[in-house]
């Protein structure tokens, strides 16, 4: 394959899954000890250090990301127009170091400990479990009711539905084609 067809697929052509994968930072020496790898990709949410460019040193989250460029804004890290408006500055990825990871997605979360997200269940939230508890009652009426009623539930269910007006739809009218009518009224 020629340069400019490789370069032209990695950068000015390059599909969201390429440009995706473009976007990862190292870790620190910590997180690289913790969970076995080198480089990750970057998030919303992650705290980072800039270790390269006119801000190094600073530490932040990230607030934006861009793919286009492969490059990340800070909060923080903002610059001032001569009206007094301020503006996010991009850094690209590949300046800054992922100090503490956002493993609020249980895939992400998964893949770094080295497991298959699709095997392992997901940690249910306590507003969920909330939820679920209106829904116990409606099972206790049914399970108060005898075993011999059930034939009587499935034909109530049945009444129910034949009890319901079918919605007829309107008819259509029949179109007669104009050049018939001229046919006819020539004989």
């Amino acid at each position: 394959m020629k340069p400019t067809k490789v370069r032209n697929y990695q950068i000015y052509r390059a599909t969201y899954t390429t440009r995706s994968k473009q976007l990862g930072s190292h870790l620190s020496k910590d997180l690289q000890k913790k969970y076995g790898k080198r480089s990750i990709r970057i998030t919303l949410g992650d705290t980072v250090k800039v270790i390269r460019g006119e801000y190094r040193g600073v530490d932040g989250k990230v607030s934006k990301i861009e793919l286009t460029g492969s490059s990340i804004a800070i909060e923080g890290i903002k610059k001032e127009k001569s009206r007094g408006e301020k503006f996010d500055i991009f850094i690209p990825a590949s300046n800054v170091v992922v100090t503490s990871l956002n493993l609020n997605d249980h895939w992400r979360k998964t893949k770094l400990q080295g497991k298959k997200p699709k095997t392992t269940p997901k940690e249910v939230k306590p507003e969920e479990q909330k939820k679920e508890k209106p829904e116990e009652p409606k099972e206790e009426k049914s399970k108060q009711v005898p075993a011999k009623d059930e034939g009587v539930k499935k034909e109530t269910k049945s009444a129910k539905k034949s009890e319901k007006p079918k919605e007829s739809k309107p008819e259509k009218k029949a179109k007669t084609k104009p050049r018939k009518k001229e046919k006819e009224a020539k004989e």
